[in-house]
């Protein structure tokens, strides 16, 4: 008699073989293709921010480059010389050559330091340094002891080609300067700020650490030879190329011009491309546990939390290739691991979306620049003779108020037109622009406006910004103080814990409104105000954080009395220096 076998074995027989064994298969297959879907997207995101990271590193590497051809593009430094071989006043020749290096090269925040040193006089050396940076004249004492001998044992051998040299951790460059025949009469040497330059490296999907080679030469010493050496094929120059062995992960990109090489190496963590795919590998793995009971749960399971978020992130990717920059998914929260990736991917295109913007952006900055430059050469001169006209027919007629007045407005006129392009200028010159102004405005209100001041004379030599504290004396004539019952200015200037401190204050009383107008201009972004006089203190605020740093500026404020104080602070030492 034939043996009969339980239902329940037959059920489980052919659940096995029709059931469990093609879906392990078919998982399987599934995953590879996952697997090998997710690889493929993780290597081109790296690949294309590895891309847009080294297109902005190299534009700042020509910035510098470009930078240090002005030393022999532009005539200052040979016409300095030339005329220091004629006078042999060393002094005005180190003046002359270490503002022109100030203007050109201080506020270059990808640069640390700059050297200059004349072939016939090696030995004396001009220089000038970074404060943006955080940069100190130890620096220039770095450079002097380590590299100094090196760069001019280099510098000889150049001819009108660059160097780049890393000397004791820090990397320089090195141009001579030609005269019109094209003989180097001097040298100039740039220390490298390569943090500023390669900002941005780390943003790279998984970043470890990285290095630059220059011409064969490691600027960060990570590496002791270049791992990019060679002939490398076109399509690797043309983008970065991923490689990734059982230890570890890599992406090169070699660019190369008429001279020079650069390779951009960088080390990726390899747990963090692992555990992209260990995620998946967990989901497969509960898949298989809970496979025999829950045949149609896990079919679900499959399509709502494998497929699905796989399905996002690829349509994403897609926007991503169409230049769909800054395209958000949404994969859900329900799975950490596909949230992270989801948020992973969000993270890298909010970051093209970022640098695409900000590229734009200091595009249409550059050339709104460009126009503006070309506008301000409009030559305002015939405005200043045609006052000293008017000015010396009133003298003529005896009408001397009327000629006073003229000739305070030409102060002010000149004031603007800053002939001699002066970024900075003694206070007591700003005070003369002052006195100009409210010469006019007596004569306007007569005995209905008063003027008091408290000035430290010893203070009158240092340096501050054009155009500072007229703007704010007619914001509060203009809108501080009642004139038609008697208008006051007190102008107030001291020194206080190496700040130097300009206070106007009026009689005028600051509402909440007027309150929260300034607090508008000084403190956000965007406003409504468009009055010269509203866009003047901003105008002032905005440049004095510039120059000096966030904790200078101008304020606003009540004092005991309710009367208006607007405050300048400055900077003395960096006042100075300047």
């Amino acid at each position: 008699m034939k043996k009969r076998r339980q239902l329940k074995w037959s059920m489980i027989t052919i659940l096995a073989v029709g059931w469990f064994m093609p879906l392990v298969i078919l998982s399987v297959i599934i995953f590879c293709i996952v697997e090998n879907q997710i690889n493929r997207q993780l290597e081109k995101t790296i690949v294309a921010s590895a891309d847009r990271v080294v297109e902005i590193c190299q534009m700042r590497i020509n910035d510098v480059i470009v930078a240090s051809k002005l030393s022999s593009y532009l005539p200052v430094v040979r016409s300095s010389y030339n005329s220091y071989l004629e006078s042999r006043d060393e002094g005005k020749l180190k003046q002359e050559v270490e503002i022109f290096m100030s203007q050109q090269y201080r506020y270059n925040s990808c640069i640390n330091m700059t050297a200059l040193y004349f072939t016939s006089q090696p030995e004396k050396m001009y220089y000038c340094y970074s404060n943006n940076n955080m940069v100190t004249y130890a620096a220039v004492k770095a450079y002097e002891k380590t590299a100094i001998e090196s760069v001019q044992a280099k510098a000889p051998k150049l001819d009108t080609d660059i160097a780049f040299m890393n000397i004791g951790g820090r990397v320089y460059l090195v141009r001579n300067i030609m005269d019109s025949k094209f003989h180097a009469y001097a040298v100039i040497v740039m220390e490298l700020n390569m943090e500023k330059i390669l900002e941005g490296l780390d943003g790279i999907w998984a970043y470890k650490a990285g290095d630059v080679f220059v011409d064969g030469i490691s600027m960060l010493n990570l590496y002791d030879s270049d791992p990019c050496a060679g002939d490398f094929p076109q399509w690797i120059m043309e983008h970065s190329y991923y490689e990734r062995n059982a230890s570890e992960a890599y992406v090169y990109k070699k660019v190369e011009n008429s001279r020079h090489c650069f390779s951009y190496i960088v080390l990726l963590d390899s747990s963090a491309i692992i555990n992209e795919m260990s995620t998946i590998k967990y989901v497969f793995y509960l898949l298989l546990v809970f496979m025999i009971p829950l045949i149609m749960v896990i079919f679900w399971f499959f399509h709502k939390r494998v497929n699905m978020p796989i399905k996002i992130l690829r349509q994403a990717y897609k926007e991503i290739e169409k230049e769909n920059y800054g395209y958000q998914t949404d994969v859900g929260d329900r799975d950490e691991e596909f949230y992270d990736l989801g948020n992973a991917f969000n993270s890298m295109s909010s970051t093209l979306k970022y640098q695409f913007e900000k590229n734009y952006l200091e595009e249409l900055a550059l050339r709104d620049a460009s126009i503006m430059a070309l506008q301000s050469q409009i030559n305002p001169h015939f405005l200043n003779n045609t006052l000293e006209i008017i000015n010396w027919e009133s003298r003529l007629t005896g009408n001397y108020k009327v000629s006073n007045m003229i000739g305070a407005l030409s102060t002010m006129l000149e004031a603007t037109m800053n002939r001699k392009k002066e970024q900075l200028i003694p206070l007591a010159e700003e005070l003369s622009y002052v006195e100009a102004y409210l010469y006019i405005i007596a004569q306007r209100y007569g005995d209905n406006f008063q003027v008091e001041k408290k000035i430290d004379e010893s203070l009158l030599h240092i340096k501050v910004p054009r155009l500072i504290i007229q703007p704010i004396i007619e914001n509060a004539v203009e809108h501080g103080m009642d004139i038609r019952k008697k208008g006051k200015v007190k102008i107030t200037i001291r020194q206080e814990e190496g700040m130097l401190f300009i206070e106007v204050t009026d009689n005028g009383v600051l509402t909440k409104e007027a309150r929260k107008r300034i607090d508008s201009l000084l403190y956000t972004e965007s406003t409504t105000e468009t009055t010269s006089l509203s866009l003047g203190i901003r105008n002032v605020n905005k440049r004095l954080k510039i120059i000096y740093g966030p904790e200078c500026g101008l304020t606003i404020k009540s004092n005991n009395e309710m009367h208006t104080v607007s405050t300048i602070m400055v900077k003395i030492d960096n006042a100075g220096e300047q």
